[in-house]
């Protein structure tokens, strides 16, 4: 059973070097111990074919072509084993590829012998996106002392559905997201606000354990306006 999904905005934009090393581990090769003077090769399978990592989508033809001439110059002797074994002379790990990528990887296989293996970051990884998260904001009433209370509604969207809220009333980006409130189920929270300016920070998780923020500025003063 899978437990654990990866999110994509994470994987897909995290550092480009330590996602080769840990994607080329997930899928069973050896990264590059140095990322200079590897001819564009990011690592190699266990009985040394060579591995290149693309933290892209819609990998076009020209990688196609520069990763050929680059599995060529590596191990010769590698490469014509492997032509004779009808074995892959090279794998590339992408998010996705392109038409004009997979037609010549088709084309090298037919007509040349040269199996180029096109693997996507999901098929090594299962991934999930994030959830989607929206707050409305709805003023109840007004003391006095013009202290407001507010009705909060946090919307949240993911294709798993989703688990539970936190609220931080008090949010502070230098001290992190600190919930008074950890689990809400519906989302929908009611809070009395003194005349100034408020922070709020509303965390979503959905069921794969996958969450996302808004952040929230209030300012009260007279009227209750968010500030964008």
């Amino acid at each position: 059973m899978q437990l654990h999904k990866y999110d994509y905005d994470t994987l897909r934009y995290k550092d480009a070097f330590q996602f080769e090393a840990w994607i080329i581990q997930q899928f069973g090769g050896t990264p590059n111990a140095k990322q200079c003077g590897d001819m564009g090769l990011d690592g190699k399978t266990g009985d040394g074919t060579p591995i290149q990592v693309k933290r892209s989508e819609n990998i076009g033809r020209n990688v196609i072509d520069n990763f050929v001439a680059a599995v060529q110059r590596f191990d010769k002797a590698l490469l014509e084993k492997n032509i004779a074994a009808k074995k892959p002379v090279g794998y590339i790990i992408a998010f996705s590829f392109g038409k004009g990528a997979v037609e010549e990887v088709a084309r090298l296989k037919n007509r040349e012998d040269r199996i180029i293996k096109l693997v996507t970051v999901e098929e090594i990884v299962p991934i999930a996106t994030k959830p989607v998260i929206g707050v409305h904001i709805s003023e109840l009433e007004k003391d006095a002392k013009g202290n407001r209370k507010i009705e909060l509604v946090a919307a949240g969207q993911s294709a798993t559905g989703i688990e539970f809220y936190s609220w931080d009333f008090s949010y502070d980006k230098e001290k992190g997201f600190r919930p008074s409130i950890i689990i809400d189920k519906e989302g929908r929270q009611t809070q009395a606000f003194k005349t100034g300016t408020h922070t709020i920070a509303v965390k979503v998780v959905d069921n794969d354990g996958l969450e996302n923020m808004e952040i929230i500025t209030l300012n009260i003063n007279g009227v209750v306006e968010q500030v964008k």
